[in-house]
């Protein structure tokens, strides 16, 4: 689904916060927010990662609305990965969805 005009402004103030972190992210197999992202100062939004449990395994990260710390799926955005991304990567990638939706 494409992102609003708001959403996508609030996705790329995010991700410009995002960039100057070094983020933790957590590899399970279901969606798990993100360590070290100061979600406080992420305008409602909170990014999550997880890894696909059947093969190819992709790393997957994603950028989400949440409420009282929480994720709430589904993604606003979100991007995989063959191998564990850095956050650089993460956020060029997450920032390449945001302008393509």
């Amino acid at each position: 689904m494409p992102l609003s005009n708001a959403d996508k402004k609030r996705c790329r103030a995010a991700l410009d916060i995002l960039e100057t972190k070094q983020l933790q992210f957590d590899w399970g197999t279901n969606w798990a927010s993100v360590h070290d992202g100061n979600t406080s100062q992420l305008g409602g939004l909170k990014p999550g990662s997880r890894r696909d449990s059947a093969a190819p395994r992709h790393y997957w990260v994603g950028l989400f609305n949440s409420r009282d710390k929480r994720l709430i799926a589904p993604p606003l955005v979100e991007a995989s990965f063959a191998n564990p991304p850095t956050t650089a990567e993460a956020v060029e990638a997450l920032r390449a969805e945001v302008d393509n939706s």
